[in-house]
This record gives structure tokens, sequence and C-alpha cells, in this order.
């Protein structure tokens, strides 16, 4: 009997044995691929469970996940804390003043404390902006030079143009963060100052802050990141720019600058100027929209120029990212490079790359010709110029030239007295990828100088000669009716 009880478990658990791997197999795949979707939608990391809910939020007892979840909480309580430091006495937000130069870009930081559990809903982060004279806030678009980091929740800007200054606030459900005012200006290499940095044998060196006597103000410059490097693993260049920015300080008195001045200047400045001026207590841009006029009429604002640096850099080339696909087995049956732009239809459609951009420019000959880059890649990497294939380097093309063609810092061609064999198409790109072209036609054009005083004395002569034939005229018709 008992024999008999043991061959029939043997049995059943022979049937049952192969239904509850396959059952197992199927869950693994159904965990595998619910986890996979909740990462692509929601952005999240290996340490989320296939129900869609960090497993560092129930650590238990796991020790590793216990201490990434107090991390996470210190590191949101020490925001807490610093934001309520930063109202100050006033007890009010800081809003921040920039000033960026047409074509560059820009990073907008949503700078709310999330939680641990907020952080991971960056579909919750909404960016809301009005341009100069409006005054109601709308969504931004999101396009293909207007993004939205998906880890950070932070507005990244490319290829700036003017009609993209104004106000920028960024908005979780009803919380809103400080805004930013975003000043967009056309860049000019004349109003630019070359620095080198500290480390350099000799200079120019970045100004260093000074004080306007007698209003309690201060002109600083506030430098922005390094550009990233043109090449990778070679010597490439890289540059950055520091902005003119005025400061409402107390006590001037008592700061140490070897930039202050000895002269005051008799320019009434209203306390209203100066209670903007305080808001922004990381100062306002010295040309943007918002500097009160009677602050940009001081001497020592209206004077001081935008500065900047250029540096040589070297950095690795990023690695290939390689799309594959496996089979049960784990063989390999489809791989994709999409670093090469190459996709596999399992990773469904691509994000939208910038579309290079192409400019048609006139201009007449013997002029000072100026060629900006019109694309980006979305990428704050300098541009390379070539005319064709070849590629245009500073050095030589200004020997080449003997010094009528010239690369600023700031990466634009410029031509002085520009002939009619100028005439080319010049392409500009970003590492090895084409970002713009510019069609450049030089043209003879026929000028004619005119006189005004001869030309009103003209027009009253022969207005006057066209009044005398008409009276004469009118006349003569009287005198033959008469003599009728």
């Amino acid at each position: 009997m008992k024999v008999k009880c043991l061959v029939k478990i043997l049995i059943f658990t022979l049937l049952v044995s192969p239904a509850s791997t396959i059952f197992s197999n199927a869950l693994k795949k159904l965990k595998q691929k619910s986890k996979e979707a909740y990462k692509k939608k929601f952005g999240k990391d290996k340490t989320w469970h296939f129900l869609g809910h960090d497993l560092t939020e129930f650590p238990g007892t796991n020790e590793n996940y216990r201490q990434i979840n107090k991390e996470k909480w210190d590191e949101y309580y020490a925001c807490l804390m610093a934001q309520n430091t930063n109202l100050g006495r006033t007890m009010s937000i800081t809003p921040e003043s920039l000033q960026i130069f047409e074509s560059t870009s820009v990073r907008l930081d949503c700078k709310l404390c999330l939680s641990p559990e907020e952080s991971t809903r960056i579909d919750l982060v909404k960016w809301y902006w009005a341009s100069l004279g409006d005054k109601k806030l709308r969504p931004v678009d999101y396009t293909e030079t207007v993004l939205l980091s998906q880890s950070s929740g932070s507005l990244q800007l490319y290829n700036l143009q003017k009609q993209q200054s104004g106000q920028y606030v960024c908005r979780i459900a009803k919380v809103a963060a400080p805004p930013y005012f975003l000043t967009v200006v056309e860049s000019s290499d004349e109003d630019l100052e070359e620095v080198h940095a500290l480390e350099a044998p000799s200079g120019p060196y970045p100004r260093k802050p000074y004080v306007i006597p007698g209003f309690n103000l201060i002109v600083d410059t506030e430098w922005t990141p390094w550009t990233s490097c043109t090449k990778c693993n070679q010597i490439g260049r890289r540059y950055r720019i520091g902005y003119c920015v005025v400061k409402y300080q107390e006590n001037t008195t008592t700061i140490n600058t070897d930039n202050a001045t000895n002269t005051t200047e008799t320019i009434n400045i209203p306390e209203k100027d100066y209670e903007l001026l305080q808001i922004f207590k990381f100062g306002v841009s010295c040309q943007s929209h918002l500097l009160p006029q009677s602050v940009k009429q001081i001497n020592a604002v209206a004077t001081s120029k935008n500065q900047v640096m250029a540096g040589y850099c070297k950095t690795s080339c990023p690695e290939n990212k390689v799309f594959e696909v496996r089979d049960k087995n784990g063989n390999v049956i489809e791989r994709a490079n999409n670093s090469a732009g190459i996709y596999s239809v399992l990773q469904g459609i691509p994000s939208i790359q910038p579309s290079v951009t192409r400019f048609l420019q006139y201009e007449e000959k013997g002029k000072h010709v100026v060629l900006s880059c019109p694309g980006n890649l979305n990428s704050d990497v300098p541009v390379e110029w070539q005319i064709g294939s070849r590629k245009l380097i500073p050095e030589l093309l200004v020997s080449e030239s003997q010094g009528r063609m010239y690369i600023s810092i700031t990466d634009k061609i410029h031509i002085k007295d520009a002939k009619i064999s100028d005439t080319n198409i010049y392409s500009c790109w970003q590492r090895h990828d084409l970002a713009g072209t510019v069609r450049l036609i030089v043209e003879k054009r026929l000028s004619l100088n005119f006189n005004h005083h001869l030309m009103l004395f003209g027009a009253v002569l022969v207005f006057s000669v066209i009044l005398y034939v008409f009276i004469k005229a009118c006349f003569r018709q009287k005198t033959i009716k008469k003599l009728k």
C-alpha cells in the first residue's frame, strides 16, 4: 500500500513539474516586461519593483536599500532647509535674471524640493512662460530645440532667439519655483573682452567686482560653465562667457575691491529701482530688460563689457550605444548602433533630431561681412567651419588671407573688404555632424549719392514750370472764348 502511494506521488510530481516550470518562466518574463514598461514610461532605475514602486521605499531588512532610502530623504530635508534659509529676512523667494547671447544654449533648473516619491514623477513637472509684454503665463511648447529633461525636470533651450526672451516658471501641481527672467541679446564680438585664466602667465585677467560710489551698487561678472570640447580623444578647445551683472549691496564702503572708483556721478535712482535690485539677490544682468534705465545710465554700468575666456581641453569619446535583441537562449539576433543613428523597430520611434539649418546671405562688395552658424544640434560644442571639404583652421586662415579673414573666439567668420571671390558655401560642424550652412553671395551694387538740397530745388523748379504752363493754358483758353 505504501509503495502504491509513493508511486502515485512520484507520477503526480513528474506531471506537475513541467507545468510549474513553464508557469515560473512565464511569470519571470511578465515581471521583466512590466519592469521595462515602467522604466520606459517613468524613467525608473534597477531598484524599481515590477509592480511600479521603488524597492528603497520599502527596504525591509535590506541594509543597502535602507541606506539608499535614508540618503534620499536626508537630501530632501537638506533642500528644504536651504530653501528656508534663502528666504532671508524678507521671507521671499529669489528670482534670477539671466542674459544669454543668440544662438547659444541655457539650462533652467526646476528649483523645487522633491521628495523621493515625487522625484519619480517627472511627468508632473510643468514649465510655463510669458514673452516680453505678455501678462499671462502659458505652457511651454516643446520642440526640437526646447527640451524637458526626463531625469531632472530641467528645461533646456538650444539655439536661442530674441523672441524667446521673457519669464519662465516651473510648477508641480500648485507649487511654483522661483521664476527666471531671460534676456536674449544679439552677440557682437566688438562688445566682448577676451581675458585669460588666472593661471595664465600674462593678462588681461577676469574683471574683479568693483563698487560704484554713492549708489550701494557693485558691478560683477557671472561666468557660465565651460562649453563641451570641440574634439574627443584629441586636444580641442572650449570657452565660457562672463556676463556683466549689477548687484545691490548695503554698506559698500566695507567691501574691499581693487577696482573701486573714487568719482561719484550725479544720477538720481528712484527708491523703487533700489527695491527691484534688492529682490534679485544674485544681481541683474547689465543688458537685461529688467534693469532700470536709471542704473543703465551710470557710466560704470554702460561701459562694462561682457568677457570671454578660451581654453584647451581633452575628453574621452562617448561609448557607442548598442541595442541588442536576444532570443530565449540568449543569442543575439539583432544589433542596432544607436550612436550611428540606427534603431531597431522594437525601440519605437526615436526622438526627432534638429534639422540642418540653411541660410542665404547677400552682401555688398567691399563691406565687412560676418558669418554666424545658423543651426545647432542641441549641443554646446563650439562649431568648426568648412568650405567644401576643406577645414578652416583659424591660424592658417589668417596667414593665407593676410589678415583679411579670421575666425573670432565665438566661432564667427569675419571677412574684411569682401570680394566677389568670397562667394561660396560655408558649412559649420559640431564634432563630426553638420549643424548648418551659409551660402554667401558677394555682389557689386550700384550706389547713387543724392544731394537732398539739389533734389528739393529741382522738385520746386519742376512744380513751378508745370504750374506756369497750367496758368498760361487757362488764360489762353479764356482769351480764345472772348475773341469768339
